[in-house]
């Protein structure tokens, strides 16, 4: 009974008198048809009123219990009903429109509970997590495993705070960082100046070469004072067979370096400036401070890093204020961070020390050689009162290496003075042949170069002059023509440029006293065309009325009816007017000059930024032009060219 009328609210009677006769009907009272009232054929707000004013049976009621459920003295029959809690008259309280007529609003809603994330992060040995309820405790605080040669520091929040997480009640989502602190003085060797980086095997050290992961592990693990002892394979991808496996397996056991998710070391990977400074600053103490490179964010992972690395000097950045932390970092600067780290101190006088380890790249004038010849050689050495360092004896490199030329596995080519022991560099004459090597590297130039007006190209160290093949323009192109010389020169633009500053290739020509000079744009072309005489050219590009480009001409039309002695004068003034050229030559411009492609004729200027090419003499016999594509097969039957 007592959970039923709770179920009523004083706005319930205004349903039908269905309702309230199932309340007698429950309540233990029988109604029988003659006893129950009448309903009015329409609803109104009276109807309870009405009813109520009826002479009906009272309501049994439990002992002790009252509408509600609440406990309440025993109602005595005859009582009159007290009103139910409504409005102060008695009348019912309107109905809310939105809440639900049927609820009870006497019982609240259980509030809705927040729950966080609380991460502990333990670097090698990974992390653990946590679900906590809005202003609850974390269920426990992990232990921080040991590291070898380091003291374990305690959790840091995200604000580089020392915290115990086991008091601090959860707002929000979390994440406290184990730390342990070591000195690298201690951690590193030091005492003693011995040699830690070697260069490659073809006698170069690559100073702006990438590092990567596995080098930079093998780096660290040169300089450790004693092994961990507890280095054992780790990486699925490090088998005990790589060179590097020992190192990365013991600066793993360290905590100096991680893998990736995955489980994987990637060792071939390059490692990152910042990535490096971490691998650096783990091997001492971080510190809280504000980072100064603009292009580090505070929120960034590697930020307190760089930051303690820049504090104690290890680190400078660049010019502009930045640090660049996702550029790979090269050896060059590697050594110089470890130096810094290590106290080490190139001698002053390091550049006149003509015996040290010598690197035939490493160049005097490099802003890194002193620090890589301080790592490179092992050597004495004396602290002066200024904190300089003084070298005593060291180990003299007296290598006397022979002069030649050196490939690198990358396919790059160097000329090495085994006077010097270095590289040469720049423009360099050597066995009577002119090679462009580069300023810094020493190594053969490829690519563009600019000189005077005219953008060259080399490979190798070799100036080209035919790059038609190369793959390195495409048209528009432009036709100049040097009468007087009997040689023309295709022009292209360089990429995004304006002018046609880009010499191609070079064609060896036959003009005619008659050949018109000027500026014109090629109307139309033809595949064969005769020409005066009934003999017949190949790949004929007009130039403007009767002038052509076109091959030197057949006798009629076959092409293996060559004018053979016309053939042979190729490069002298022979023509009637038109501009003759091999097939191969006349077959380029027919293929790759467009329409309305700009030509110009000049009378006056007699060469340009290309040679004129040599020609080739052919016995009367070889009746076809050896450069005809169509009559290479030839060529090959008679084995001639």
């Amino acid at each position: 009974m007592a959970h039923f009328f709770r179920g009523l609210r004083p706005s319930a009677c205004k349903r039908p008198l269905a309702a309230l006769l199932c309340c007698l009907l429950l309540a233990g009272t029988p109604v029988s048809a003659a006893e129950a009232p009448e309903i009015p054929e329409s609803g109104s707000a009276s109807v309870l009123e009405d009813l109520l004013q009826q002479d009906l049976p009272p309501l049994a009621a439990e002992e002790g219990i009252q509408p509600g459920g609440e406990t309440a003295d025993p109602v005595s029959p005859d009582s009159s009903p007290s009103p139910e809690p409504g409005n102060p008259d008695g009348s019912e309280p309107e109905e809310d429109p939105e809440g639900d007529p049927e609820g009870d609003p006497g019982i609240p809603e259980e509030p809705e509970v927040t729950i966080y994330k609380v991460t502990f992060q333990m670097g090698k040995f990974g992390m653990k997590e946590y679900t906590v309820e809005d202003g609850a405790l974390p269920p426990e605080t992990p232990q921080i495993p040991e590291l070898p040669a380091a003291q374990v520091l305690g959790w840091f929040d995200k604000a580089g705070q020392m915290v115990e997480p086991a008091e601090l009640p959860v707002t929000e989502n979390t994440t406290y960082t184990a730390r342990w602190g070591r000195t690298a003085a201690e951690f590193l060797q030091t005492d003693t100046h011995e040699a830690y980086i070697k260069g490659y095997a073809n006698g170069t050290f690559k100073p702006t070469k990438n590092v990567t992961r596995s080098e930079a592990a093998q780096l660290f693990y040169n300089l450790l004072r004693a092994p961990s002892g507890e280095g054992v394979l780790g990486f699925p991808d490090v088998p005990a067979s790589k060179w590097y496996a020992q190192a990365v397996n013991e600066m793993s056991a360290f905590g100096i370096l991680q893998g990736y998710a995955d489980g994987s070391f990637k060792g071939e990977y390059s490692i990152t400036r910042a990535e490096f400074v971490k691998m650096a600053v783990s091997c001492d103490t971080l510190q809280d401070i504000a980072c100064p490179f603009a292009d580090v964010s505070p929120d960034s992972w590697a930020a307190p890093y760089i930051a303690t690395a820049y504090s104690k000097g290890w680190i400078s950045g660049y010019e502009d204020g930045t640090f660049r932390p996702n550029a790979a970092i090269v050896r060059g600067e590697a050594v110089v961070i470890l130096n810094k780290m290590l106290g080490r101190q190139p001698d002053p006088g390091i550049k006149e020390k003509t015996t040290v380890k010598n690197f035939y790249d490493v160049f005097p004038s490099n802003w890194m050689y002193p620090h890589i010849v301080e790592a490179s050689t092992t050597h004495e050495f004396t602290k002066t009162e200024e904190g300089a360092e003084a070298w005593g004896a060291y180990e003299e490199d007296l290598s006397k290496p022979t002069s030649g030329w050196i490939k690198d596995e990358d396919g790059k080519r160097y000329y090495l003075d085994g006077t010097t022991r270095k590289f040469l560099r720049g423009m360099q004459t050597i066995q009577g042949v002119k090679y462009l090597l580069d300023g810094s590297t020493g190594a053969a130039f490829t690519g563009f170069r600019s000189e005077g007006k005219w953008r060259r190209y080399y490979v190798n160290g070799l100036i080209q002059d035919d790059i038609s093949s190369l793959g390195l323009v495409s048209g528009p192109y432009y036709i100049k023509v040097y009468k007087p010389s009997n040689y023309l020169i295709i022009y292209a633009k360089e990429k995004g440029g304006s002018t046609f500053n880009v010499p191609v290739k070079a064609m060896r020509v036959s003009c005619g006293y008659g050949t018109p000079t000027g500026y014109f744009r090629t109307p139309t072309r033809y595949r064969w065309l005769q020409m005066i005489g009934n003999t017949w050219a190949q790949w004929c590009t007009q130039i403007s009325g009767n002038y052509l480009f076109h091959s030197v001409p057949n006798w009629t039309r076959s092409n293996m009816d060559l004018e053979v002695g016309e053939y042979n004068h190729l490069g002298n003034t022979r023509s009637a007017g038109c501009i003759r050229l091999n097939c191969r030559d006349a077959k380029w411009i027919y293929d790759n000059c467009k329409l309305g492609t700009e030509v110009t004729i000049t009378s006056q200027e007699t060469s340009g930024p290309l040679k004129k090419p040599a020609g080739l003499t052919i016995p009367s016999w070889h009746t076809w032009d050896p450069t005809d594509p169509t009559a290479v097969w030839k060529c090959k039957q008679k084995g001639c060219h």
